[in-house]
């Protein structure tokens, strides 16, 4: 099938590592979203920055790219840092020009130069070191004390602030006398490209002072652990960054004019065509690690130009992945061939142990066989026991269990009196007394001993039974001798012209015939008075 997903709404490609938010919508990148025609705020989170835009969408599929190099060599110093690629408008030191203070700076004799500074997350003064736009600073949080040196001078600072009622006033200030549990201040240097950049601190920048670049002394306590910096330029991106110190000296940094081609949005789409074999198999197409589109093969789609993952599956084959990358204003034909998966047999016997044979593959239950699809002779034998078989139907990609139980075979057991008999049956033999495994159905016994008649018995053999035999053999009553051969005459010409029954009634009916005479003449003599 023919399919374009993206007439409406618009496909945009992230094409960077890390996360995007439009609107109220949350991914990682890279990754596609579809997006409506409008004006979308995005924030694009590369490890610890994160960049704010607006993003406008209309019809052509667009390509998000961040240069993450760029980005990294575009800040230094911050923890973590917010750029708002649009800027903000925000004063010059033309704008804030202001005569020179006439009061004096840290090295001359006792006191110093301050000015109001942050309100959060206390009140804080900012003291001068010198004057004349030098821009070197030092933050006296109210109520914490602070020993400073600059240009050799070493003071110790302690300040209450009041600000109560949206007044501002400072009481306190520094001098060299000592102050015990001072903290020492950590020196931080604040640049830009281009320069003269304005500078916030925690929200509030001095009127006049605080541009690129600058030396800020920032003390740090478990309480104020860390401070917010700020830094833009008109026509810049504005920057906004956490700072944290482990004791050293903090150096921050940024490229205003390098940020402007961190993040570049540019029209490229191009097509991508997929085909499986077998057809119809499931597609699933990933921009990073989420689901761009999902349908059936074969299909054709119009995406942002870049790097994709395309996954088919099917049911009974195994699963394709494979990466490819959609060329801007082209396309890019892909095709996914999936393999059949094997079946997996597990067959089981009652006992167990048995020689399980399947096809040409063999294996000792319980065991378990993969194959391909189709169906399977499953059969199984040990000793002492009938076999056992049946037909299994594989389906790729299934599962099946098959339990074969085997019955035991009939046994034969034989005994004769006297023992030392041969016995045989069915080409078996064995010397009694004496027991034979055999398939059940009706056998015939032979059973012999020298010098006792030769035996025959029929039996009926069932399956898992025992069946026994006993017998008394007969010993041989009386030697036959052999019989001598006696020669027959060979009969004469005239035997063999039909005299020999004229020679019988000679022999024979003559002497028959007299012998029947004397009776006669005997019987009437006895009868006469």
């Amino acid at each position: 099938m023919l399919f374009v997903p993206f007439a409406s709404p618009t496909p945009v490609l992230f094409e960077f590592s890390g996360r995007v938010r439009v609107g109220d919508l949350n991914a990682t990148a890279p990754t596609v979203l579809n997006l409506s025609a409008g004006r979308w705020p995005v924030e694009l989170s590369v490890r610890n920055v994160t960049i704010i835009f607006n993003l406008s969408v209309g019809d052509a599929p667009l390509v998000v790219e961040v240069n993450g190099s760029l980005l990294n060599e575009s800040l230094g110093g911050f923890s973590t840092a917010t750029v708002f690629l649009g800027g903000r408008e925000v004063p010059t030191p033309e704008s804030e020009k202001s005569p020179c203070m006439s009061a004096p700076n840290w090295t001359s004799g006792e006191g110093e130069t301050s000015a109001m500074g942050p309100s959060k997350p206390v009140p804080m003064e900012t003291v001068l070191f010198a004057s004349c736009r030098v821009r070197d600073y030092l933050l006296l949080p109210s109520g914490l004390p602070v020993v400073a040196e600059y240009a050799g001078v070493k003071k110790y600072c302690l300040v209450t602030i009041s600000a109560d009622g949206g007044g501002w006033s400072s009481y306190g200030g520094c001098s060299r006398e000592y102050i015990e549990n001072a903290v020492t201040p950590v020196p931080g240097r604040i640049t830009s490209k281009p320069a003269n950049a304005t500078v916030y601190v925690n929200g509030f920048h001095l009127f006049g002072e605080w541009f690129t670049p600058m030396r800020l002394y920032l003390p740090f306590t478990s309480e104020l652990s860390s401070y917010n910096v700020s830094l833009g330029a008109n026509g810049y991106p504005f920057v906004s960054g956490v700072v944290v110190s482990a004791g050293r000296n903090v150096t921050l940094y940024a490229d205003l004019s390098a940020l402007l081609r961190a993040v570049s949005v540019h029209p490229e789409a191009g097509t991508l065509k997929v085909s499986t074999t077998p057809p119809n198999a499931s597609l699933v197409i990933f921009a990073g690690n989420r689901k761009v589109f999902s349908g059936r093969s074969p299909l054709r789609l119009v995406l942002p130009a870049g790097a994709y993952t395309v996954s088919a599956s099917l049911a009974g084959y195994g699963g394709v992945v494979k990466n490819v990358t959609v060329p801007a204003n082209g396309s890019v034909s892909l095709n996914l061939t999936l393999s059949p998966l094997p079946a997996e047999l597990n067959v089981a016997t009652v006992p167990l142990g048995a020689e399980v044979r399947v096809g040409n593959r063999t294996c000792t239950s319980p065991c378990s066989l993969n194959l391909t699809a189709g169906v399977y002779n499953v059969s199984a034998s040990l000793r002492g026991y009938l076999p056992n078989s049946t037909l299994v139907p594989l389906s790729p990609g299934t599962s099946r269990n098959v339990s074969l139980n085997l019955v035991k075979m009939p046994v034969l057991v034989v005994a004769t009196s006297p023992a030392g008999a041969t016995v045989e049956v069915d080409g078996r033999e064995c010397v009694t007394p004496c027991n034979l495994s055999i398939m059940p159905g009706n056998h015939s016994l032979t059973v012999e001993k020298e010098g006792y008649e030769r035996t025959f018995i029929m039996v009926t053999l069932r399956e898992g039974e025992i069946t026994s035999v006993n017998l008394s053999l007969r010993k041989t009553s009386v030697e036959i001798p052999a019989k001598t051969p006696v020669e027959t005459p060979t009969p004469t010409s005239r035997e063999s012209r039909g005299e020999e029954p004229r020679a019988l009634w000679h022999r024979w009916a003559l002497p028959a015939a007299l012998a029947l005479l004397v009776f006669v003449i005997f019987a009437g003599v006895r009868r006469r008075p």
